[in-house]
């Protein structure tokens, strides 16, 4: 099962490294297109040659829209896949809930020490307020 969960693992790396490669690859065609001379980039802090058009991080987008479809029809079709991302989720999902219990308590007792710290400060308010009749 560990297997399957592993094999799960490098099927979303691998399709992470392609829209990677997607994205690289229309930047420097994005980069190649907008030849700027060396002097005047040198002067500017940001060069344009490292600017990314919108058209540019669309198909990135698409690209790796793709990538998931691909990703999730492969898990959805392969059984052994398939209750590998689930328990993978279900591991998640228990990490999360521990996480928030755990956050939820130190929350808990940070705000009885701030409410001791406020009830200490008021009384000491009241106590050198000076009484006037």
């Amino acid at each position: 099962m560990k297997r399957s969960a592993f094999i799960l693992l490098a099927m979303l790396f691998a399709t992470a490294g392609s829209a990677a490669r997607a994205q690289s690859a229309t930047q420097s065609q994005s980069s190649a297109k907008t030849k700027e001379p060396v002097a005047a980039t040198k002067s500017a802090s940001i060069d344009p040659r490292d600017s990314v058009t919108i058209a540019d991080v669309q198909r990135a987008a698409s690209e790796l829209a793709r990538t998931v479809q691909e990703a999730v029809r492969k898990v959805t079709e392969n059984p052994e896949l398939k209750v590998a991302a689930l328990k993978l989720a279900t591991e998640s999902v228990n990490a999360a809930q521990v996480i928030v219990s755990q956050q939820a308590a130190t929350l808990q007792s940070v705000l009885e020490g701030l409410a001791k710290e406020v009830a200490a400060a008021t009384i000491s308010i009241q106590q050198t307020k000076p009484k006037t009749h």
